[in-house]
């Protein structure tokens, strides 16, 4: 297998390395685009894209590079030239889902995205093979490593939130702009390809509730810890009422989600037959997230991929919520309510909300 590698950060790098440093010779890195202006290191790097796309001794690309631009105009090429394309941008796969996956179909090359969900977590592939043998009930769980990590270290060290996020930045888990993990829409990309793949149906992103961490305080922790309580930031989906959900949800310090810590993710899968299946694994950093990378580019190789399929567009729709939630006010008025609809829920004067589960 011929492969070009779409951006050489810290995902890229890690695909190569992993590459590089184990032996799996069958995987050939042929080209490495870099845009324009980067510093080039190895003989293999260009800033020709037309040099990839056009070349067709390469069968594979491994898009590295995040965002929608120009990386979407990059994948559907390739694909349109016939290469498979294997890539972590969970952005990417949350916001054209059905065209990408139509196109990959249409054009009978791979698409395969197992490193955009969980990081090192084999996720992805497990979620399809259970959803073509037994019925999907929903999944819930953490599938942030960084935010993971900031909360872990507020609970378990004390710290402040500026003092965690600087802690998880200097580690490289988060990065300058910390605003998609803090705010949720990592999270939110992730649980919508998740929902997708559970259920074979494509789940819209408008519409989708999503609270963050950003206003999160050390004296909410300590709250929490005087009631035997512990935070995370969760991705939550029920197939039978088609909810999803984003956002911080209290546990008794006993459960086993709480005592998830540093960057690990932790995902519990629910089924008819086989009842709760659970996931755990490093969620960030070069190594796991390439290690997934290449998990799929194997999989490739040896013609082991379980078909992904899409059937009918669902746009989210919610109504009352019967759970108990934390909420604190920007007047630091601090209530444990009982149910809450949607709209109270988007309440402008709440500076930070956690579902009690």
């Amino acid at each position: 297998m011929n492969i070009a590698i779409l951006g050489f950060g810290t995902v890229g790098k890690g695909v190569y390395e992993i590459i590089k440093n184990n032996g799996l010779d069958f995987l050939n890195v042929t080209k490495i685009y870099r845009r324009k202006g980067s510093q080039m290191t190895l003989p293999i790097e260009t800033d020709d894209i037309e040099s990839i796309l056009n070349d067709d001794s390469i069968d594979t690309i491994v898009e590295c590079m995040g965002g929608l631009t120009p990386a979407y105009d990059f994948v559907t090429e390739a694909m349109k030239k016939g290469k498979n394309v294997v890539t972590a941008n969970k952005m990417l796969v949350a916001t054209f889902y059905d065209e990408l996956m139509n196109l990959s179909n249409d054009r009978n090359v791979y698409f395969l995205f197992e490193a955009s969900v969980g990081g090192g977590v084999p996720w992805i592939e497990n979620l399809s093979r259970v959803g073509f043998v037994d019925d999907v009930k929903g999944f819930k769980g953490i599938l942030n490593g960084s935010t993971n990590y900031i909360l872990d270290r507020m609970i378990n060290e004390s710290l402040e939130f500026d003092e965690a996020l600087l802690q998880v930045q200097e580690l490289g888990y988060a990065e300058k702009d910390p605003s998609s993990d803090i705010d949720g829409d990592d999270v939110l990309y992730k649980t919508i390809i998740s929902a997708n793949v559970a259920s074979k149906k494509s789940f819209s992103m408008d519409g989708v509730l999503k609270f963050g961490i950003r206003n999160i305080l050390k004296r909410d922790i300590d709250y929490f810890k005087e009631h035997d309580l512990v935070c995370k930031l969760i991705a939550e989906y029920d197939r039978s009422t088609n909810i999803i959900l984003v956002m911080p949800e209290l546990f008794g310090k006993e459960q086993s989600i709480s005592n998830v810590a540093l960057n690990f993710n932790y995902v519990e899968l629910y089924c008819d037959s086989s009842g709760r299946l659970s996931f755990e694994g490093q969620g960030a950093g070069k190594l796991p997230t390439g290690f997934s990378v290449v998990e799929d580019l194997i999989r490739i190789e040896q013609g082991a991929v379980v078909p992904i399929l899409t059937t009918e567009k669902v746009q989210v729709k919610y109504g009352a919520f019967e759970n108990k939630f934390y909420v604190r006010y920007k007047n630091d008025k601090v209530e444990i309510v009982d149910g809450m609809t949607e709209k109270e829920m988007r309440n402008d004067n709440i500076a930070f909300i956690a579902k009690i589960n």
